[in-house]
This record gives structure tokens, C-alpha cells and sequence, in this order.
């Protein structure tokens, strides 16, 4: 399923203060990366925790909820975000806001607000950057779903150690794309726990291998309604290459995306694309912030096989309907009718209001099986039906 980009430049900087230390802290996955965070000491939110991030971003709904954190007037920024869109202004929180994971705190003096809910659904309170980390150890075992925040790291855990490039406060790594057979291409990819795909290449980028003549042998193309945290849809297509270096590892027959923006971060950046969790998640690592070393040792998910969209689209879950979110045009479903923005009201003759998001993904896990979706469109019912499919 291609999920929402959650990469969010800022055209300003954060600062922090941090004291004490985190102990072992659990973290939530659906392919971002989630943790729970105090703020002010006393209200508790859901932030997506995101290294292709700089520093704190809230949400304009958390900040209905919870308005006294505002205590002077607001400031606006100009800002740009994933999605195919231009710099646009954003209200500007100025007064500290201090965020708590365990023992560990930063006190940070600006946080724009943004309306995270569009692409991250009700239980979001905001995004928490690299600031939060800037010179620390972040620690993150995949396998037992815990981080860490400390000062010492024990490098006898892991086997392999790579250099890397901190910059702006984002984190960019060297690997090499191994598209076909004696097609070897360098990438600077920056790291990002926001993404849930396993690599997307910027515009640019991949413009660059085209004209060197570069011809995936297939191609699925796709639509995000919402591309990033500032809104415009984020176009672009997935296909499968030969392997990926990272280091001296080699990730077999992952799955690489690539933007077709003209606008917006991936239409024009100083780095090549994306690294995310579908190629992350293979490892437990840590990131050494200060002397600019990523630490890595492969887990038990290291070997597992890449696989492409089933459903060919990806839907968010809201009290009483699913959005559809993201779409690919090569899929069954598109072929049969379904939408982006369609609204589904149930599957397989199941209302989605009585579904958990689980529930209702649990009903497109397994190959060959027919969906049947209501949807409404324009405020008018409409049935669709489709087999599901791997795309690649």
C-alpha cells in the first residue's frame, strides 16, 4: 500500500534544551514510526517521530484541544512540505514547548502548527524531529519495538558502521541501486522514519537515470492525495530492482519509488531521494548524532521479501468511513471504478463503521480473493468489485 510522505523542510530553525536520559521506551508502527510524548508536563499525545524532520511540528486539531499552549501571539512561517505544492505560510507557536519521552526532555522555542489529521488520521498530535535527539545516541530495536535516547553506545552489538552526513539537522546516507544487471547508481538518500516505502528518489534523480538510459523493466504509477503535511497530491511509481548496497550489506529485489513532482521537496533538493522503514526495519541500529555514525546489525526481518501493493490503493480509517488516500492506476481496483477521495462505507457487505482499521485490512491479506466495496462519490452509493493482485 503507498502510505502518505510525512517530510516536512522548514525555512527556519528549532533549538532545544535537553537534560537527563530515556529509558527503554516502546514505539508504535504501521509503517511510520509513532511514539507518546508529554507535553508541558502535563497532556499526553501520539506523535509520529520522524528523522526526515527537523523539529517539532503540532497539530492544528491537538491545538484546539488543548489552546493553552499558546500563551503569546502567533508568528507565521513559510514552509514547504512532500506534497506537489509551493512554499506556503504556516501559524508559529514562539512560546517553549517542552515534549517528554521517559526521562528525557527538550524545551523547544518555536513549533508550527499544521493540520496533521488530512493524512495521519484522529490520533496524531504532532511530528517530533532530529532536534529532539541533536547530540545524543538514538538507539532502535525493531525486533522488540523499544528505543533509546543515551550518551554511550556499546558498538560490539552491531556489525557494520557507516559514516553519514548531518546536515540542516537531517541525516543523509551513501547507498548504491543496483537497477539491472551492470546498472550500478550512487544515491544520497536521507534517512527517514516518516516514510513507510523502502526508498523514494526525487524527481531529479530520477529524471538523471533516465537520460542515462536507464529502463525499469515494469512500472506501476500512483497518485497520494495528501503527499505531505502542507496538502497537493504527490505523484509518482514504483518498480523493483536487482539490490540495494548499504554499506557492505546487500538488500535483495527491494521495491523503489519515485516522484513525477514538479513541485514541492521531492521536485528539487540537494540529496536524491528517501531511505524508510521498509529497508530500516531490517535492522536494529543506532545513530550516533554527534560524531556522525550510523551503527547497524541485521534483525530476523532481513531477509523478508519485498512485496508490492495487493490492494493497489491505500485508505485511511476514520469514526464511520475509509478515505481512499493513494491509489495506483495499473491495479484491479482503479480498473473497476475505485477512486482517490472515494469514500468506502463497507467491504464484503461489512459496514466499515462497525471495523477497527485492522478489521478492515484484515480483509485484503490474501491473493485472489474478491473485494466488494461500497463507496460514495458526488453523495451517491456505488459497488465495486475487484480481485486482489500483487502489482509487481
Amino acid at each position: 500500500m503507498k502510505r502518505i510522505i510525512l517530510l516536512t523542510q522548514l525555512v527556519f530553525a528549532v533549538f532545544f534544551h535537553c537534560k537527563s536520559q530515556v529509558n527503554e521506551v516502546r514505539f508504535e508502527k504501521d509503517g511510520h514510526f509513532y511514539i507518546y510524548a508529554t507535553v508541558n508536563d502535563t497532556i499526553e499525545g501520539r506523535f509520529l517521530f520522524d528523522t526526515g524532520a527537523s523539529g517539532l511540528y503540532l497539530d492544528s486539531t491537538f491545538i484546539k484541544r488543548h489552546s493553552f499552549i499558546i500563551k503569546t501571539k502567533l508568528d507565521t512561517a513559510r514552509m514547504r512540505g512532500a506534497g506537489a505544492t509551493g512554499y506556503k505560510k504556516v501559524l508559529l507557536i514562539k512560546d517553549t514547548t517542552k515534549i517528554q519521552v521517559g526521562n528525557y526532555f527538550h524545551n523547544f522555542s518555536v513549533a508550527p502548527i499544521l493540520k496533521l489529521t488530512d493524512i495521519n488520521g484522529e490520533n496524531i498530535a504532532g511530528i517530533i524531529g532530529n532536534e529532539f535527539i541533536k547530540n545524543q545516541i538514538l538507539s532502535i530495536d525493531n525486533e522488540r519495538s523499544v528505543l533509546r535516547i543515551d550518551t554511550f553506545i556499546d558498538s560490539k552489538k552491531y556489525d557494520e558502521i557507516i559514516p553519514f552526513q548531518y546536515i540542516n539537522g537531517r541525516i543523509y546516507l551513501p547507498v548504491e541501486l543496483n537497477i539491472q544487471a551492470n546498472q550500478t547508481h550512487k544515491a544520497n538518500l536521507l534517512v527517514d522514519l516518516g516514510c513507510a516505502d523502502a526508498v523514494i528518489l526525487n524527481s531529479p534523480y530520477f529524471n538523471s537515470l533516465k537520460s542515462k538510459g536507464v529502463k525499469p523493466q515494469k512500472i506501476v504509477d500512483y497518485t497520494i492525495l495528501f503527499g505531505g503535511a502542507l496538502g497537493g497530491n504527490s505523484d509518482g511509481g514504483d518498480f523493483r530492482i536487482k539490490s540495494l548496497i548499504l554499506g557492505n550489506g546487500k538488500i535483495d529485489n527491494p521495491i523503489i519509488s519515485f516522484s513525477k513532482d514538479t513541485l514541492g521537496a521531492f521536485s528539487k533538493t540537494n540529496y536524491d531521494g528517501l531511505i524508510g522503514n521498509e529497508i530500516l526495519d531490517r535492522y536494529n541500529y543506532s545513530i550516533d548524532y554527534r560524531n556522525q555514525k550510523m551503527y547497524l546489525t541485521k534483525n530476523s526481518k532481513s531477509e523478508k521479501f519485498f512485496k508490492s501493493s495487493l490492494t493497489g490503493f491505500y485508505a485511511m480509517k476514520t469514526n464511520n468511513s475509509v478515505i481512499v488516500m493513494s491509489i495506483y492506476y495499473q491495479s484491479g481496483a482503479y480498473k473497476n471504478g475505485l477512486r482517490l477521495g472515494d469514500t468506502i462505507v463497507s467491504i464484503n457487505n461489512k459496514n466499515v463503521k462497525d471495523l477497527s482499521e485492522q478489521d478492515f485490512n484484515n480483509e485484503m491479506k490474501e491473493e485472489g480473493k474478491q473485494i466488494k466495496l461500497t463507496i460514495i462519490r458526488d453523495n451517491k452509493p456505488k459497488e465495486i468489485s475487484f480481485y486482489l493482485k500483487y502489482l509487481l
